[in-house]
């Protein structure tokens, strides 16, 4: 008997449609429709983005801001957004339908940019500007303003040598000729520069580049960093203390050999040469290098010299450092850096002031190498009638900042990886060690040659600032005038030591030298300006002239034949032996 089988087949359909239909009817169950409309201050918003928050659900309104979506069950928020309106958070836990109204974004193109002798909407600069953050440019723990800049803005390179308080080379889009490169900078109106600015006392800083640095002429060439400081906001008193304390780790330096790899390399390098019988006057010869006991007089083993027969000149007696020297090790450290500031600002309708006064103390991985700054700033305002604007602006400091050549040929981080790991700091009494020895190469002890220069100094007392009036008059026009510069005075002195130890340069008088100086730079500038806007125009129009003046005298004077190398005896009359002196003077001028 045959089976009718389009009887299962009919059931079996109903069976499905049944199921799909409680399935639809469960899914609309679980899904909110929602619609509304969104808005901004100018009419609908076409094409604005609607989804539902921490989904893939999402849709856009029509022509007329409309929209419909469906939202997941256990979702309650929407997220509508639009370029250049703010993206908004939308509760519907009890709505099916919403009216959204979007804000405005505050357009960084509105930024107020100064820009040369004025400032502009960011939106009407034709030529290449960028804005440093400031809050971020802070965060470094740096002793000068060129390297709280790198990194802080596209197109700028900031070369440092790392040490505390040398100066860095700032190149605007790489190098433009092939005389000075440096960029032109401005601080509050003032030709100077970031060396030595208190990270913590600026407001605002931008770099022109290309066309916008036009209005400096040849001077913003190379490009121009415009620096503009705090003023007293209106107010209460507001009283601020920031510090900060860190510590730059030496790391782990250089991969050096040791004594016996040493040793052995020597053997390996000769027997590769074609030599059968390899043989050092340090490590003997024969199958195997053999570590001497003593390095001076080289050669000896056992107990050594008698101590009582030791010279430093004609007997230095130096045991060798069987382990190995970490020269590396001996000159570096961690370096603490340290820095309080402290400033009191207010201002009214009528005046305002910011004061400030900062400590910075800085040490160098290089041991000896410190700078330490006292500085302390002072900046008021004052409006009179409405319509008239004085001021100034006055920086003040002091610091102390000996530093080190570490990229010539006989620098210590240079020889730190050239002198032998055989040789110890010290020798049996005390003295620096060295390779006096034979065989030991020319390289120089780098710890005696730090330890040597820390009664050295470097003083800097400098004073930068101008003093400004502004007279609005005629309704539009503006006319303002500004005088300022900078006062910097130096002094140094430094006692050079004849290296008793190195088997080169051991030989000689020593000497000392000291010399100071001081430069003078002043601005002067005065401008008028008409500005006014006529519905959405604004034409600004401006002219000025600029007179600049620099000047600056230096000397210098050396003395040798030094019998005594106690600090408190270092001075030109102490010395026996010859005599030499130095001097000069610069000026510039330029007006515009």
């Amino acid at each position: 008997m045959k089976r009718k089988t389009p009887t299962l087949v009919k059931l079996t359909s109903y069976f499905s449609l049944s199921v799909i239909l409680l399935l639809f009817a469960f899914v609309a169950n679980a899904q909110k429709q929602v619609t509304g409309t969104v808005k901004s201050s100018t009419g609908p918003v076409s094409g604005a983005t609607v989804v539902v928050k921490s989904t893939n659900v999402a849709t856009q309104t029509d022509a007329a801001g409309k929209f419909s979506i469906a939202v997941p069950a256990g979702k309650s928020v929407l997220l509508i957004s639009y370029i250049g309106l703010d993206t908004k958070e939308v509760d519907i836990s009890n709505l099916t339908d919403v009216d959204v109204t979007l804000a405005t974004v505050v357009s960084t193109l509105n930024e107020v940019v100064v820009t040369g002798y004025t400032a502009q909407k960011k939106k009407e600069i034709t030529g290449s500007v960028s804005v440093v953050n400031i809050n971020e440019m802070k965060q470094q723990p740096v002793g000068t303003g060129e390297e709280a800049l790198q990194g802080r803005a596209s197109g700028i390179t900031v070369i440092s040598s790392a040490q505390p308080g040398a100066a860095s080379d700032i190149r605007i889009r790489g190098i433009t000729s092939f005389g000075n490169n440096a960029p032109l900078v401005i601080v509050d109106g003032v030709r100077g520069n970031l060396h030595d600015i208190n990270t913590n006392d600026i407001e605002s800083l931008q770099i022109l580049k290309d066309a916008a640095a036009a209005a400096y002429g040849v001077a913003g060439s190379n490009g121009v960093i415009i620096v503009t400081t705090k003023k007293g906001k209106q107010g209460r008193v507001r009283v601020s203390y920031d510090m900060y304390y860190g510590v730059a780790s030496q790391g782990e330096g250089f991969d050096m050999a040791i004594t016996q790899q040493e040793a052995v390399a020597i053997w390996l390098q000769q027997r590769n040469s074609g030599i059968a019988n390899p043989s050092s006057k340090q490590y003997g010869n024969g199958a195997n290098p053999v570590i001497p006991d003593f390095i001076t007089p080289y050669g000896v083993s056992g107990a050594g010299p008698d101590p009582a027969t030791y010279d430093r000149e004609t007997n230095q007696i130096t045991r060798a450092n069987k382990t190995g020297t970490d020269w590396y090790k001996e000159i570096t450290r961690d370096a603490q850096v340290q820095s309080h500031n402290l400033s009191v600002s207010s201002g009214t309708d009528k005046s305002s002031y910011f004061f400030s006064f900062n400590y910075l103390d800085q040490d160098g991985i290089l041991k000896y190498q410190y700078l330490k700054r006292y500085s302390v700033r002072a900046n008021t305002l004052f409006t009179i009638k409405d319509k008239i604007r004085v001021g100034e602006n006055a920086y003040i400091f002091y610091k102390d900042n000996p530093t080190f050549l570490n990229q010539s040929e006989q620098s210590p981080f240079t020889t730190a990886y050239r002198e032998d790991a055989i040789i110890p700091v010290y020798d049996i009494v005390g003295n620096y060690a060295g390779t006096k020895s034979q065989d030991l190469g020319n390289a120089r002890n780098p710890y005696a040659d730090i330890a040597r220069t820390k009664d050295n100094h470097g003083y800097n007392w400098d004073i930068t600032g101008n003093v400004f009036a502004e007279v609005d008059f005629l309704k539009n026009f503006t006319i303002r005038s500004s005088f300022g510069g900078v006062m910097d005075n130096n002094y140094h002195y430094n006692f050079g030591f004849v290296g008793y130890e190195n088997a080169e340069g051991n030989t000689g008088a020593n000497s000392f030298s000291e010399g100071a100086g001081y430069n003078t730079s002043w601005t002067w500038n005065n401008t008028l300006t008409y500005a006014r806007v006529f519905g959405k125009h604004n034409l600004r129009v401006l002219a000025g002239t600029e007179a600049v003046k620099n000047y600056g005298r230096f000397m210098g004077a050396s003395r040798s034949l030094y019998f005594s190398e106690l600090p408190s005896y270092l001075t030109l009359n102490s010395g026996t032996g010859s005599q030499a002196n130095s001097g000069g003077a610069y000026q510039s001028t330029l007006f515009s």
